[in-house]
Protein backbone atom coordinates (compact mmCIF):
# COMPACT_ATOMS: atom_id res chain seq x y z
CA UNK A 1 0.00 0.00 0.00
CA UNK A 2 1.55 3.49 -1.01
CA UNK A 3 1.00 5.77 2.07
CA UNK A 4 -0.26 9.88 0.96
CA UNK A 5 3.19 10.98 1.72
CA UNK A 6 4.68 8.38 -0.67
CA UNK A 7 2.38 9.16 -3.39
CA UNK A 8 2.98 12.83 -3.19
CA UNK A 9 6.25 12.41 -3.52
CA UNK A 10 5.45 10.09 -6.70
CA UNK A 11 3.18 12.57 -7.99
CA UNK A 12 6.06 15.53 -7.80
CA UNK A 13 8.59 13.31 -9.31
CA UNK A 14 6.03 12.93 -12.16
CA UNK A 15 5.43 16.86 -12.53
CA UNK A 16 8.52 17.23 -12.21
CA UNK A 17 9.41 15.03 -15.01
CA UNK A 18 6.73 16.82 -17.26
CA UNK A 19 7.35 19.96 -16.77
CA UNK A 20 11.60 19.49 -17.73
CA UNK A 21 10.35 17.53 -20.56
CA UNK A 22 8.31 20.11 -21.74
CA UNK A 23 10.76 22.55 -21.59
CA UNK A 24 13.39 20.76 -23.24
CA UNK A 25 11.30 20.53 -25.99
CA UNK A 26 11.06 24.57 -26.30
CA UNK A 27 14.07 24.92 -26.18
CA UNK A 28 15.15 22.12 -29.16
CA UNK A 29 12.09 23.64 -31.15
CA UNK A 30 13.15 27.20 -30.33
CA UNK A 31 16.92 26.37 -31.20
CA UNK A 32 15.48 25.67 -34.90
CA UNK A 33 14.43 29.46 -34.94
CA UNK A 34 16.86 31.28 -37.35
CA UNK A 35 18.77 34.26 -35.41
CA UNK A 36 17.02 37.16 -37.34
CA UNK A 37 13.91 35.81 -35.83
CA UNK A 38 15.25 35.26 -31.87
CA UNK A 39 16.58 39.03 -32.32
CA UNK A 40 13.77 40.48 -33.13
CA UNK A 41 11.96 38.71 -30.59
CA UNK A 42 14.48 39.49 -28.00
CA UNK A 43 13.61 43.28 -28.94
CA UNK A 44 10.22 42.52 -27.86
CA UNK A 45 10.66 41.06 -24.34
CA UNK A 46 13.24 43.92 -23.76
CA UNK A 47 10.99 46.33 -24.50
CA UNK A 48 8.27 44.72 -22.36
CA UNK A 49 11.06 43.99 -19.55
CA UNK A 50 11.65 47.84 -19.66
CA UNK A 51 8.59 49.97 -20.15
CA UNK A 52 5.74 46.95 -19.49
CA UNK A 53 7.13 44.49 -16.62
CA UNK A 54 9.95 47.37 -15.33
CA UNK A 55 12.38 44.29 -14.68
CA UNK A 56 14.35 45.87 -12.17
CA UNK A 57 14.38 48.74 -13.39
CA UNK A 58 14.78 50.82 -10.06
CA UNK A 59 18.03 48.55 -9.45
CA UNK A 60 19.51 48.70 -13.09
CA UNK A 61 19.19 52.63 -12.73
CA UNK A 62 20.38 53.03 -9.21
CA UNK A 63 23.84 50.93 -9.93
CA UNK A 64 24.58 52.56 -13.34
CA UNK A 65 24.12 56.47 -11.72
CA UNK A 66 26.49 55.28 -8.98
CA UNK A 67 28.97 53.48 -11.15
CA UNK A 68 28.88 56.76 -13.58
CA UNK A 69 28.37 60.06 -11.96
CA UNK A 70 29.18 62.39 -14.38
CA UNK A 71 26.82 61.09 -17.16
CA UNK A 72 23.92 62.69 -18.00
CA UNK A 73 20.19 61.29 -17.19
CA UNK A 74 20.07 61.02 -21.44
CA UNK A 75 23.76 58.98 -21.22
CA UNK A 76 22.16 56.54 -18.70
CA UNK A 77 18.85 56.32 -20.58
CA UNK A 78 21.28 54.78 -23.66
CA UNK A 79 22.83 52.31 -21.58
CA UNK A 80 19.66 51.06 -19.94
CA UNK A 81 18.12 50.39 -22.78
CA UNK A 82 21.04 48.76 -24.39
CA UNK A 83 21.35 46.80 -21.15
CA UNK A 84 17.80 45.07 -21.66
CA UNK A 85 18.41 44.18 -25.33
CA UNK A 86 21.39 42.48 -24.23
CA UNK A 87 20.05 40.85 -21.24
CA UNK A 88 17.55 39.54 -23.86
CA UNK A 89 19.97 38.15 -26.31
CA UNK A 90 21.95 35.82 -23.41
CA UNK A 91 19.29 33.89 -22.86
CA UNK A 92 18.26 34.09 -26.35
CA UNK A 93 21.82 32.74 -27.76
CA UNK A 94 21.96 30.00 -24.87
CA UNK A 95 19.01 28.45 -25.97
CA UNK A 96 20.10 28.93 -29.36
CA UNK A 97 23.77 27.37 -29.15
CA UNK A 98 21.64 24.26 -28.10
CA UNK A 99 22.45 22.81 -31.75
CA UNK A 100 25.67 24.22 -31.88
CA UNK A 101 28.88 22.23 -32.92
CA UNK A 102 32.93 23.17 -33.00
CA UNK A 103 32.59 24.62 -35.93
CA UNK A 104 30.37 27.13 -34.87
CA UNK A 105 31.79 28.20 -31.99
CA UNK A 106 34.65 28.18 -33.98
CA UNK A 107 33.08 31.07 -36.09
CA UNK A 108 30.90 33.07 -33.38
CA UNK A 109 33.51 32.68 -30.44
CA UNK A 110 36.74 32.79 -31.02
CA UNK A 111 39.38 32.26 -28.77
CA UNK A 112 42.80 35.28 -28.46
CA UNK A 113 45.86 34.74 -26.60
CA UNK A 114 45.14 31.25 -25.44
CA UNK A 115 48.70 29.94 -26.06
CA UNK A 116 49.91 30.26 -22.57
CA UNK A 117 47.27 28.50 -20.91
CA UNK A 118 47.36 25.72 -23.70
CA UNK A 119 51.43 25.37 -22.83
CA UNK A 120 49.99 24.68 -18.91
CA UNK A 121 47.33 22.33 -20.23
CA UNK A 122 49.64 20.60 -22.44
CA UNK A 123 52.57 20.18 -19.24
CA UNK A 124 49.29 18.63 -17.23
CA UNK A 125 48.67 21.67 -15.53
CA UNK A 126 44.88 22.27 -14.67
CA UNK A 127 44.16 26.29 -14.73
CA UNK A 128 42.00 28.67 -13.43
CA UNK A 129 39.49 30.89 -15.28
CA UNK A 130 37.74 33.49 -13.59
CA UNK A 131 35.48 36.06 -15.57
CA UNK A 132 32.18 37.98 -14.87
CA UNK A 133 28.88 38.70 -15.64
CA UNK A 134 29.65 40.34 -18.93
CA UNK A 135 28.37 40.47 -22.85
CA UNK A 136 27.38 36.96 -23.04
CA UNK A 137 28.60 34.63 -19.86
CA UNK A 138 26.95 31.57 -21.00
CA UNK A 139 28.89 30.81 -24.63
CA UNK A 140 32.83 31.57 -23.69
CA UNK A 141 31.75 28.52 -20.57
CA UNK A 142 30.30 26.26 -23.64
CA UNK A 143 32.83 27.15 -26.48
CA UNK A 144 36.28 27.62 -24.26
CA UNK A 145 36.64 23.88 -23.76
CA UNK A 146 35.25 22.42 -27.17
CA UNK A 147 37.67 24.72 -28.75
CA UNK A 148 41.08 24.20 -26.50
CA UNK A 149 40.35 20.35 -26.48
CA UNK A 150 40.40 20.31 -22.47
CA UNK A 151 37.43 20.00 -20.04
CA UNK A 152 35.66 22.39 -19.19
CA UNK A 153 34.60 22.72 -15.40
CA UNK A 154 32.57 25.52 -13.96
CA UNK A 155 31.66 26.75 -10.40
CA UNK A 156 27.80 27.28 -9.86
CA UNK A 157 25.31 27.95 -7.16
CA UNK A 158 22.20 26.36 -6.91
CA UNK A 159 19.15 27.88 -7.51
CA UNK A 160 16.11 27.32 -5.25
CA UNK A 161 13.89 26.02 -7.91
CA UNK A 162 14.82 22.87 -8.99
CA UNK A 163 12.99 22.54 -12.18
CA UNK A 164 15.11 25.50 -13.60
CA UNK A 165 18.54 24.38 -11.88
CA UNK A 166 18.60 21.07 -13.40
CA UNK A 167 16.99 22.70 -16.91
CA UNK A 168 20.31 25.48 -16.94
CA UNK A 169 22.80 22.86 -15.53
CA UNK A 170 21.34 20.57 -19.01
CA UNK A 171 22.01 23.69 -21.34
CA UNK A 172 25.66 24.29 -19.48
CA UNK A 173 26.72 20.79 -20.11
CA UNK A 174 25.29 20.12 -23.07
CA UNK A 175 28.58 21.05 -25.08
CA UNK A 176 31.03 19.23 -22.63
CA UNK A 177 31.09 20.92 -19.29
CA UNK A 178 30.53 19.87 -15.61
CA UNK A 179 28.88 21.78 -13.36
CA UNK A 180 30.92 22.01 -9.79
CA UNK A 181 28.30 23.24 -7.30
CA UNK A 182 30.14 25.79 -5.20
CA UNK A 183 30.07 24.48 -1.29
CA UNK A 184 31.81 20.78 -2.82
CA UNK A 185 33.63 22.39 -5.31
CA UNK A 186 37.63 22.76 -3.73
CA UNK A 187 36.76 19.15 -2.47
CA UNK A 188 36.36 17.85 -6.02
CA UNK A 189 38.84 19.94 -7.53
CA UNK A 190 41.84 18.70 -4.49
CA UNK A 191 40.59 14.77 -5.03
CA UNK A 192 41.08 15.02 -9.17
CA UNK A 193 44.16 18.25 -8.57
CA UNK A 194 46.80 16.74 -11.47
CA UNK A 195 43.80 16.50 -14.24
CA UNK A 196 44.53 18.88 -16.83
CA UNK A 197 41.15 20.70 -16.96
CA UNK A 198 40.16 24.66 -17.30
CA UNK A 199 38.26 25.27 -14.02
CA UNK A 200 35.89 28.37 -15.23
CA UNK A 201 34.32 31.09 -12.05
CA UNK A 202 32.36 34.18 -12.33
CA UNK A 203 33.58 35.36 -9.93
CA UNK A 204 31.29 38.62 -9.50
CA UNK A 205 28.57 37.67 -7.74
CA UNK A 206 27.54 38.85 -4.32
CA UNK A 207 28.92 37.35 -1.22
CA UNK A 208 26.28 36.86 1.32
CA UNK A 209 26.74 38.57 5.05
CA UNK A 210 29.05 36.71 6.70
CA UNK A 211 30.83 34.66 4.10
CA UNK A 212 34.41 35.52 3.76
CA UNK A 213 35.06 38.20 1.32
CA UNK A 214 37.50 41.43 0.36
CA UNK A 215 36.31 44.74 0.04
CA UNK A 216 37.64 46.56 -3.11
CA UNK A 217 37.33 49.96 -4.87
CA UNK A 218 35.05 48.66 -7.74
CA UNK A 219 32.78 50.68 -10.10
CA UNK A 220 33.20 53.54 -7.75
CA UNK A 221 31.58 51.95 -4.88
CA UNK A 222 33.13 49.69 -2.28
CA UNK A 223 32.11 45.87 -3.41
CA UNK A 224 32.52 42.75 -1.40
CA UNK A 225 34.08 40.00 -3.66
CA UNK A 226 34.23 36.24 -2.86
CA UNK A 227 38.08 35.52 -1.60
CA UNK A 228 36.94 31.68 -2.80
CA UNK A 229 39.08 31.72 -6.17
CA UNK A 230 41.89 33.29 -4.07
CA UNK A 231 41.89 30.56 -1.79
CA UNK A 232 41.57 28.23 -4.53
CA UNK A 233 44.16 29.56 -5.89
CA UNK A 234 46.00 28.90 -3.21
CA UNK A 235 45.63 25.35 -2.30
CA UNK A 236 46.10 23.64 -5.28
CA UNK A 237 48.80 26.12 -7.13
CA UNK A 238 46.81 26.90 -10.46
CA UNK A 239 47.77 29.49 -13.15
CA UNK A 240 45.01 31.68 -12.80
CA UNK A 241 43.49 34.03 -15.84
CA UNK A 242 40.90 36.41 -17.21
CA UNK A 243 38.55 35.87 -19.73
CA UNK A 244 37.84 39.36 -21.55
CA UNK A 245 34.56 39.04 -23.31
CA UNK A 246 33.11 41.24 -25.71
CA UNK A 247 30.27 41.34 -28.47
CA UNK A 248 31.97 42.37 -31.58
CA UNK A 249 28.13 42.08 -33.37
CA UNK A 250 24.76 40.07 -32.66
CA UNK A 251 25.86 36.66 -32.37
CA UNK A 252 29.59 37.05 -32.65
CA UNK A 253 31.70 37.19 -29.59
CA UNK A 254 35.61 37.71 -28.92
CA UNK A 255 37.22 35.92 -25.76
CA UNK A 256 40.63 37.05 -24.91
CA UNK A 257 42.45 35.44 -22.07
CA UNK A 258 44.75 37.44 -19.64
CA UNK A 259 47.39 36.69 -17.31
CA UNK A 260 45.95 37.09 -13.65
CA UNK A 261 48.41 35.62 -11.56
CA UNK A 262 51.10 32.36 -11.60
CA UNK A 263 52.75 30.45 -8.74
CA UNK A 264 53.89 29.87 -6.81
CA UNK A 265 51.30 31.80 -4.61
CA UNK A 266 51.73 33.82 -1.11
CA UNK A 267 49.62 32.49 2.00
CA UNK A 268 48.63 35.64 2.11
CA UNK A 269 47.24 38.71 0.26
CA UNK A 270 44.01 39.09 -1.77
CA UNK A 271 46.46 39.79 -5.08
CA UNK A 272 44.26 37.55 -7.26
CA UNK A 273 41.04 39.10 -6.46
CA UNK A 274 42.34 42.65 -6.71
CA UNK A 275 43.69 41.69 -9.91
CA UNK A 276 40.48 40.51 -11.26
CA UNK A 277 38.48 43.29 -10.26
CA UNK A 278 40.89 45.42 -11.65
CA UNK A 279 40.41 43.47 -15.00
CA UNK A 280 36.71 43.14 -14.66
CA UNK A 281 36.10 46.82 -14.66
CA UNK A 282 38.10 47.55 -17.34
CA UNK A 283 35.91 45.29 -19.30
CA UNK A 284 32.59 46.82 -17.94
CA UNK A 285 33.76 50.25 -18.85
CA UNK A 286 34.74 49.90 -22.27
CA UNK A 287 31.28 48.40 -22.99
CA UNK A 288 28.95 49.37 -19.93
CA UNK A 289 25.54 48.11 -21.34
CA UNK A 290 27.15 44.72 -21.47
CA UNK A 291 27.53 44.36 -17.74
CA UNK A 292 24.56 42.58 -15.82
CA UNK A 293 23.48 45.63 -14.03
CA UNK A 294 19.91 44.01 -12.84
CA UNK A 295 21.70 42.32 -9.98
CA UNK A 296 21.90 43.57 -6.48
CA UNK A 297 25.60 43.88 -6.59
CA UNK A 298 25.59 46.38 -3.88
CA UNK A 299 22.59 45.02 -1.65
CA UNK A 300 24.57 45.96 1.70
CA UNK A 301 27.94 47.51 2.58
CA UNK A 302 30.41 47.53 5.12
CA UNK A 303 28.44 49.07 7.71
CA UNK A 304 24.89 47.48 7.24
CA UNK A 305 26.87 44.05 7.35
CA UNK A 306 28.19 44.72 10.67
CA UNK A 307 25.05 45.56 11.64
CA UNK A 308 23.17 42.54 10.58
CA UNK A 309 25.73 40.44 12.04
CA UNK A 310 25.72 42.34 15.62
CA UNK A 311 21.17 41.85 15.19
CA UNK A 312 22.00 38.02 14.55
CA UNK A 313 24.41 38.05 17.37
CA UNK A 314 21.97 39.40 19.88
CA UNK A 315 18.70 37.13 18.38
Amino acid sequence: MVTRPAFIHYLSLINFSFVYLCAMFLIRLISLLPFWFLYGLGKVISFLLYHTVGYRRTVVRDNLSNTFPDLTNRELFIIEKAFYIQFTQVFIESIKAYRFKRKDWEKRVPLVNSQLMLEYLDQGQPVILLSGHTANWEWPAFSIGQQMGYPMEFLYKPVKNPKFDQLMINLRTRHGGRALPKDSALRQIIKRKNEPRIIGILADQLPSIGADKYWIDFLNQSTAFYTGPQKIAQIVNYPVFYSHTERTSEGHYRVEFKPVKFPPFQKEGHDIVQRFAVLLEQTIREHPSDYLWSHKRWKYDQKKEQEALASNKEA
